[in-house]
């Protein structure tokens, strides 16, 4: 421990934003975190300790929670050139410190923490370590919240009303690691986050206490070498605390610089964007995706190719003999036809991508018998602190009625890994598909693994990631060049390795593309779920709709859309658009998206993606997608309503990175150009939009 400094309290302000931290009797407490410039304080009454560190006992199991605000024998705020060290040490654990260390970053007005726990007693193991944690008290009744549910999410007034949510990151409903509070009348706001280069597991929470007025932001850490004496804990990156002056679009570009610069999974993008993608799939607009064999999809899924008239992905589900959900990973024997559909569907110009799952061995992998589970796959298998395996069961029967169980496998595993690799190569090889789905890798939560056998740090940690990372690289280096790799919903860390992610649970009410403003052109994002009901041509309207304005890849439902008159038109605009506008999508840089001024009507259907599911959007979405190097712009409005709808739009070139004092206007839908004007790069215009339309506007410098 250094030096206790004798003042109880100690201040650190990094431009705009200031803390101060109180030394008690047996801790250290935040007492506050304020915007300087705007006198706004951030910190609830009802505060959080800065830290909990969760112990176990290795013989009695026996927990103890330590915070940092109490119960400490001896504490010090020593100030530092850049900043402040903290530091708690421990009676009842002998030895047993905690070292936090703040860093003032001025340029950013921010606050860049680093924690450790040393941990000398070999019977005790550090489980968890909570950290950052903070209760922020209520900004304004209007305030909002942002957090990463799958694009990423922002709620209103959550201060005033029950909501909590959670996820063991990285998974589809925490797929980045940063959220944010903000008051848009005061323009402050917090951004709050984990700047984690290897992506280890963590518990991601933002939860609201009405009675309070508050909302809390948790990162709940499982430590490495859970249940090992003498672990010890490192924040593995840093925590980061900045002041935001402005939204949720804002803080995905705070993210996005830093995870350029950092990230290990981050894709190498080039000038034409990300070079190890096939030209193909960068290019794509549309997906439709079927079940069964060659005589039950091929012929609907070419008449969908032609009605659309532009390059068609194929997700093939149903190729192979084993029933779906049942007796993975058992792939092969295909259905018969299957390679002469693939042949007969790529000579139409169609991509094809087969299913296989990731994750998951059948723990009676043939019918109801215990084929290889036990003598071969057991080994591999994640297991609790029990030694059980981890089982998960998705709806699916046996021959005999009784539940499908699968075992999770560990990534880590040669088994595992090799099992993969070889069923995709098979696949590329031996069938010439253009791409394979590996379901789930980027679509669960890491399991904390115990087993020693595997290598790995027990529980906790990046290895899980780095698992998936090993035995995606090794089918990266022998497919067939032109073939690539999705997976299920868009967690983070995988992005690198796959070339495209499923987004089919982007459906909740307040969705914004930061996925997109911080991952455009590193990655393809398709693959909404299109259910049915009485408002399904409204609901495909508006996920089409947002899909365009977000730059996904449009689409994947089923080829028989075309026969549903009003729907298959809408989509056959959006998607045409879209191959129109390709470029943007796979070179460019995502932009904040136009704001619209006017009384803009909502729009609400059931979207079916779980029985009944409800969301509202506004009637007209706009997006925007910006060529750097080419000094070019593209805003998109689309109006998802069976209305027309008028709007002003106030265009500032400067917001959008366009040099020059004019620009010319290129008004365009997905055929034709309909208008073009020369104005300032400052202007107004009214607009308006015809109902289930879609146009563009091209913006160029003139210089």
């Amino acid at each position: 421990m250094q030096e206790q400094d004798l003042s109880k309290k100690s201040i650190v302000a990094p431009g705009e934003l200031r803390v101060v931290f109180e030394r008690t009797p047996d801790g250290i407490r935040l007492q506050s975190l304020s915007d300087t410039v705007t006198d706004c304080e951030f910190l609830s009454a009802w505060s959080l300790p800065l830290f909990t560190v969760k112990l176990r006992h290795c013989e009695t199991k026996e927990e103890i929670q330590l915070d940092a605000d109490s119960g400490w024998g001896e504490v010090a705020i020593t100030s530092t050139a850049d900043g402040a060290e903290l530091g708690w040490q421990q009676a009842r654990v002998a030895g047993l410190q905690v070292i936090v260390r703040v860093t003032a970053d001025s340029e950013a007005n921010a606050l860049r923490w680093s924690l450790r726990v040393e941990n000398p007693a070999s019977q005790w193991s550090v489980w968890r370590v909570v950290f950052p944690q903070i209760a922020i008290t209520e900004l304004d009744p209007d305030a909002k919240v942002f957090f990463p549910r799958a694009p990423g999410e922002v709620q209103k007034g959550l201060w005033r009303r029950e909501f909590r949510h959670h996820g063991l990151y990285p998974e589809p409903w925490t797929t980045m690691q940063f959220m944010a509070a903000y008051d848009e009348h005061r323009k402050t706001g917090l951004y709050v986050a984990m700047h984690d280069p290897n992506a280890g597991a963590k518990d991601i929470t933002v939860a609201s206490s009405p009675e309070e007025r508050t909302v809390t932001f948790t990162f709940d850490h499982p430590a490495e070498a859970m249940g090992v004496g003498g672990n010890g804990f490192v924040l593995s990156g840093e925590a980061v605390w900045q002041l935001l002056r402005g939204d949720w679009f804002d803080a995905a570009l705070i993210y996005r610089q830093w995870l350029r610069r950092e990230a290990r999974w981050y894709p190498e993008l080039g000038p034409e964007g990300r070079a190890d993608t096939p030209q193909w799939m960068r290019e794509l607009p549309v997906w439709t995706q079927a079940w069964g064999d060659r005589a039950q999809v091929v012929s609907k899924v070419k008449a969908f190719a032609e009605y659309m008239d532009v390059p068609v992905g194929f997700h093939w589900y149903g190729w192979h003999q084993i029933p779906f959900d049942n007796d993975y990973p058992h792939y092969f024997p295909v259905k018969e036809g299957f390679a002469e559909g693939v042949q007969e569907l790529r000579q139409a110009g169609i991509y094809v991508m087969p299913y296989i799952n990731g994750r998951l061995w059948d723990m009676h992998d043939r019918g109801v018998e215990d084929y290889q589970f036990t003598s071969v796959a057991l080994p591999a298998a994640t297991k609790d602190e029990q030694g059980q395996p981890y089982e998960e069961k998705y709806g699916s029967k046996e021959a005999d009625g009784s539940p499908v169980r699968f075992a999770v496998m560990c990534p880590s595993t040669e088994l595992w890994q090799n099992r993969i690799r070889s069923i995709c190569l098979r696949l590329f090889d031996e069938y010439h598909v253009d791409g394979v789905y590996i379901d789930q890798i980027s679509a669960m939560s890491p399991k904390l693994c115990f087993d020693k056998t595997h290598g790995h740090p027990l529980g906790g940690g990046h290895w899980w990631v780095e698992g998936y990372w090993e035995m995606l690289q090794s089918i990266r280096d022998r497919m067939p060049e032109g073939c690539m790799l999705t997976s299920e919903c868009n967690s983070e860390p995988f992005a690198r390795w796959f070339d495209g992610y499923l987004t089919w649970t982007w459906q909740h009410d307040g969705q914004v593309p930061a996925f997109m403003a911080v991952y455009g052109s590193a990655i393809q994002m398709f693959g909404r779920a299109y259910g049915g009901g009485e408002t399904k041509s409204l609901a495909l309207r508006m996920k089409a709709g947002q899909q365009l304005v977000f730059g996904e890849q449009i689409g994947w439902m089923g080829p028989e859309i075309i026969n549903e008159e009003d729907s298959a038109a809408f989509l056959r605009q959006m998607v045409r658009l879209r191959w129109r506008l390709r470029r943007y999508f796979y070179t460019g840089t995502m932009c904040r998206p136009p704001r619209l001024e006017g009384d803009i009507p909502t729009v609400r259907a059931d979207w079916k993606w779980r029985e009944d599911w409800w969301v509202t959007t506004d009637a007209v979405m706009t997006g925007a997608w910006r060529l750097p190097e080419e000094n070019k712009l593209v805003l998109m409005f689309v109006n998802v309503s069976d209305s027309p709808v008028s709007a002003r739009f106030h265009f500032d070139g400067r917001q959008y990175g366009v040099e020059g004092q004019q620009v010319r206007v290129t008004i365009i839908d997905q055929e034709d150009t309909l208008e073009t004007f020369v104005s300032p790069s400052d202007f107004d215009r009214e607009l308006r939009l015809p109902p289930c339309t879609a146009y563009a506007w091209e913006v160029c410098s003139m210089r």
